[in-house]
């Protein structure tokens, strides 16, 4: 197994721990490439969205093992949430229009780690640390809410589809899934990579890898902004109800919003 810098002055079992762990999460972050970089549905993205599930399981059972070892409550806490994140995702493709068990378990089971993690963090002050497991427990009971929320939703619709969907429970979004998956996985991914950079970066300039994820975030964020604005750019002379009295000059443009 590899040993670095960050292992030093551990003992031999836990330095074989960490490298093992280290060594999951990477191959669980080139796995993730092939479904990034190829096309979304094809045979190669489906089955290499089977490997990395069991592989990231794998990832997180370590981890977990080790927050266990280490009584590192911060630990377990990254641990659920990648854990939620990576199920969520999973789950996302696989959601039938009625919500089954699982769809249940997952928020309702994030919901009852907040509770305890709360009950933990108030019952044992330790300045820093406490705060970091209320804020890991506020965001909990946030998203597990929120997907609660969208459950039952799904729930009533799949009841009641045949009448109208009132003030509060409309018909579902049909693309909702996709964002699900996409968070999900790439939450996860991201989680797997950022033990690996970790681990390779010196202690020192461990600061580098979440303002390169502001970066990377914003920059993306901002692409996806202005080609969204290229598109309605280009579809509001089509959709204007005066199309034919000002049709637009360029049919190339047409062609690439379409």
């Amino acid at each position: 197994m590899p040993t670095f810098s960050a292992y030093e002055g551990l003992p031999f079992a836990e330095q074989f721990l960490h490298g093992a762990h280290f060594m999951v999460c990477c191959f669980a972050v080139l796995i993730a490439c092939i479904p990034l970089l190829t096309v979304k549905g094809t045979p190669e993205h489906k089955l290499a969205g089977k490997v990395y599930l069991p592989v990231s399981m794998l990832a997180l059972l370590l981890a977990s093992y080790m927050a266990w070892m280490e009584q590192s409550a911060v630990l377990f806490c990254f641990n659920c949430f990648c854990a939620y994140l990576l199920m969520s995702g999973w789950r996302a493709v696989h959601e039938d229009k009625a919500p089954t068990f699982i769809d249940w378990f997952i928020p309702g089971s994030l919901f009852a780690i907040a509770a305890v993690i709360s009950v933990h963090a108030i019952a044992n002050d330790s300045g820093k640390r406490t705060f970091y497991l209320l804020f890991f427990a506020l965001n909990a009971f946030y998203i597990a809410g929120r997907d609660w929320q969208h459950t039952k939703r799904r729930a009533y619709w799949s009841k009641h589809q045949a009448f109208f969907g009132d003030a509060r429970f409309g018909a579902p979004n049909p693309t909702a899934w996709l964002g699900r998956h996409v968070a999900g996985m790439v939450g996860s991914m991201m989680a797997n990579l950022s033990v690996v950079v970790l681990t390779l970066l010196p202690l020192e300039l461990h600061w580098i890898w979440p303002v390169s994820l502001l970066f990377i975030g914003a920059y993306i964020a901002q692409k996806e902004q202005r080609k969204k604005k290229r598109v309605r750019e280009a579809l509001a002379p089509i959709l204007s109800p005066k199309f034919n009295r000002n049709r637009p000059k360029r049919d190339e443009d047409i062609r690439r919003a379409a």
